[in-house]
């Protein structure tokens, strides 16, 4: 590109043998064994107990890191899904009741008292957690877990249809709900729902399987229900499932009419007698906006917008270009949907996306780039537990990042109406995303505290949050699509209760990009001081590091909703 064609060299850990093979489980039950014998009756002898094992993690979630990738990159391969299983049910799985011992080590040694309280006080409360809720019952059926929603990734990953002159995915299809045609839009979206409803059966039987096991996860840690468990396994400590509920309850008070309007303006913009859910991405004033031609072009101006933001930045993705650390393409075969996936021994990451050559790609990208550089900010930090961070601050990295670069997206868009145009969709996505964010929280909370529901009663049970959260779409006579529309959210099937953390963080965007129009020197600090932090401190104090306030509250959302509609009021006056 043009800040250097260096390659990021791996680091070697510090506390693993020069031949150590973490792919053995012979070789990592031995290198435990041997950390569960050591002798921790001084501070000393403790923290190397420590750095062992978290170098120990840390190898094992790069070797993890990687079948992952390759499974999702090769979605239609089962053999690369079987090499990810294999590892996570035949070495990954068996450490953890390994884990929970060397935890009960540390938490139970005498020296721990004796220890930096500041350092070690978030480490003590997270390793407390992990040994509260483990069961060694439930290994295998975490196994099962992890196997049974890879699937998910094979079955989307095999959805093709043929149009307009070759077979489309799924991703490609929604590339046609930019057509001004409405007719073709409709056609697009139809076949793209089709795809889904033709798999409705399995993945209803999926899903059913793994509502079955979650259930009895939680039942085995000693949970009444699934989401109650997965709220302490996730290290929420910060807030409630009934701060939750005032946080479903605040967007649907204030972001859902700003989200109405919005979508009567869409409706009488296109004159239309009703907004249908083809017409909701299509532009209103017919031009697309056209970022990039081919995936170097993509990648070139990223790395110009992000210099722009801090020089750093781009050299590291461009560091990550260099070493195959990106995957941007969508093609068939590929897994859905875009990740971001730290390597620890490279003090980086790989990025995972499909692309279509919209404006959305430019977001994703910017937005996995925000993660990338929170781990590339961490590599100094040597407790494993501490490269952890919970959703709500990994997604604050990655959400503030596609607000920083905002003033610099001319690199996509030359012509000055494009950019002005890109900037509005921003701003106005920040908030639309808002109730969809709660429907998919809102949805799986009802899931999982009502297990014992039919697979029609979970449709019945989204349609009803669906129109809890609905901002004037017209889904008449589109019923069957409507109910299997959840199906779409890989998130429901991979990673359940992961989404809320989205808006939470969104919020903290926002009010990072605030305190960016004040301040912007100022901002970036506090961006970069909180990257730095990685989870060394508690979720509260991070949100302080980054300069705002650790708050979903009513009133932080209408003040937001305020700043967000001067900044479009400001942007129609340029």
């Amino acid at each position: 590109m043009f800040f250097t064609d260096k390659k990021i060299q791996p680091i070697p850990y510090s506390y693993l043998p020069q031949d150590f093979d973490v792919c053995s489980w012979i070789s990592v039950q031995a290198f435990l064994e041997q950390l569960c014998a050591m002798q921790t009756d001084t501070t000393e002898a403790l923290e190397e107990l420590l750095l062992k094992y978290s170098d120990l993690i840390k190898a094992m979630s790069d070797e993890l890191s990687w079948r992952y990738i390759h499974m999702t990159i090769n979605a239609d391969d089962p053999k690369k899904e079987e090499v990810y299983n294999d590892y996570y049910a035949n070495v990954y799985a068996p450490s953890e009741a390994y884990q929970f011992k060397i935890k009960q080590i540390f938490y139970n040694s005498p020296a721990r008292s004796e220890l930096d309280i500041k350092a070690y006080s978030l480490l003590n409360q997270i390793f407390s957690n992990d040994i509260q809720l483990f069961r060694e019952e439930n290994i295998p059926l975490l196994i099962q877990e992890s196997e049974l929603a890879n699937k998910y990734g094979g079955f989307v990953s095999k959805m093709s249809v043929f149009y307009d002159g070759e077979d489309r995915t799924p991703s490609q299809l929604a590339v046609y709900l930019k057509e001004n045609d409405r007719s073709k839009r409709e056609e697009a979206w139809r076949l793209r729902f089709d795809l889904f409803l033709d798999k409705k059966d399995e993945l209803n039987k999926l899903f059913d399987d793994l509502l079955e096991l979650r259930t009895k996860i939680a039942k085995n840690a000693g949970f009444d229900n699934y989401r109650d468990f997965k709220h302490r396994e996730m290290g929420r400590f910060s807030y409630t499932p009934d701060d939750i509920f005032r946080f479903h309850e605040a967007v649907e008070k204030v972001v859902v009419p700003f989200h109405a309007e919005l979508n009567k303006h869409r409706q009488e913009t296109l004159k239309l007698d009703s907004l249908r859910p083809w017409d909701t991405a299509v532009d209103l004033d017919g031009r697309k906006l056209k970022p990039f031609e081919t995936t170097e072009e993509f990648i070139t101006k990223s790395l110009k917008v992000l210099a722009k933001v801090h020089p750093n930045y781009a050299i590291q993705l461009e560091l990550m270009c260099n070493t195959g650390l990106l995957d941007l393409e969508n093609r068939k075969g590929k897994a859905p949907g875009g990740y971001n996936s730290t390597i620890n021994n490279l003090a980086s990451s790989f990025i995972f996306m499909n692309h279509v050559k919209q404006h959305g790609d430019v977001t994703t990208l910017l937005h996995e780039s925000g993660h990338a550089m929170h781990s590339a900010a961490t590599a100094n930090i040597k407790i494993a537990q501490y490269l952890e961070p919970p959703s709500e601050v990994a997604e604050l990295a990655s959400m503030a990042m596609e607000l920083l670069t905002m003033d610099y997206w001319d690199e996509y868009y030359p012509l000055p109406s494009d950019l002005k145009k890109a900037k509005r969709d921003q701003l106005e996505g920040t908030l639309s995303f808002l109730p969809w964010c709660m429907t998919v929280d809102a949805f799986q909370q009802w899931v999982y505290l009502h297990p014992k529901h039919s697979a029609e009663e979970r449709s019945d049970a989204y349609v009803h949050t669906c129109k809890r959260f609905s901002g004037g779409v017209d889904w008449s006579g589109l019923e069957k699509y409507r109910r299997i529309r959840w199906m779409q959210q890989l998130h429901i099937f991979e990673v359940p209760f992961y989404y809320i953390e989205y808006g939470i963080a969104q919020l903290g965007a926002l009010s990072i990009y605030m305190n960016y129009r004040k301040d912007k020197a100022k901002a970036l600090k506090q961006y970069q001081n909180f990257l730095n932090l990685g989870y060394s401190v508690p979720v509260k104090e991070i949100y302080e590091a980054a300069g705002i306030d650790f708050d979903f509250s009513e009133s932080r959302i209408r003040e937001l909703v305020d700043f967000v509609s001067r900044e479009l009021e400001t942007l129609d006056k340029e």
